[in-house]
């Protein structure tokens, strides 16, 4: 959750800035409130909605796939049959290096390409990514020849 509050922060803090300033140039004193509900727009983007949306972000495995819900207004389902996944990586930036987090970067043959599994302990990534690449080897060797090149 702190990840996603820096990184809303990296984009949303400038831009919403110089709207600010871009209003009170423009529209002078009327400018102030297109500050005030830039501000509180901030608020509520950095505060609100990076716990709203980890709240709502849950993935778990499956007998036959990763399972993965996520959204705070839109409300999405899916799953990652396990004989999809073709490669699996650990992904850190420097702020999940501070916090001690990983993410792993699934890599899948379907049209949506990639998914991410944000906000697991370093420590823990490993393991995970070693129970997810176990479970793709074991979906594709009970379909020999069917999906040889799938791992």
């Amino acid at each position: 959750m702190q990840v996603w509050r820096v990184f809303g922060a990296l984009w949303q803090v400038p831009l919403l800035a110089g709207a600010s300033v871009t209003a009170v140039l423009l529209l002078g004193r009327a400018g102030w409130v297109v500050v005030a509900l830039s501000v509180a727009l901030l608020v509520t983007l950095l505060v609100w909605y990076p716990g709203a949306r980890f709240r709502r972000w849950r993935w778990w495995l499956s007998d036959l796939a990763l399972l993965l819900e996520r959204g705070v207004l839109v409300r999405q389902r899916s799953a990652v049959p396990y004989f999809r996944i073709q490669q699996i990586d650990v992904v850190q930036g420097p702020i999940d290096r501070l916090l001690g987090l990983a993410t792993l970067q699934v890599t899948t043959a379907s049209a949506t390409g990639t998914v991410g599994l944000p906000g697991i302990a370093n420590a823990d990534a490993p393991s995970v990514r070693a129970e997810l690449l176990w479970r793709a080897a074991q979906a594709v060797a009970a379909h020999p020849g069917e999906l040889s090149d799938a791992v």
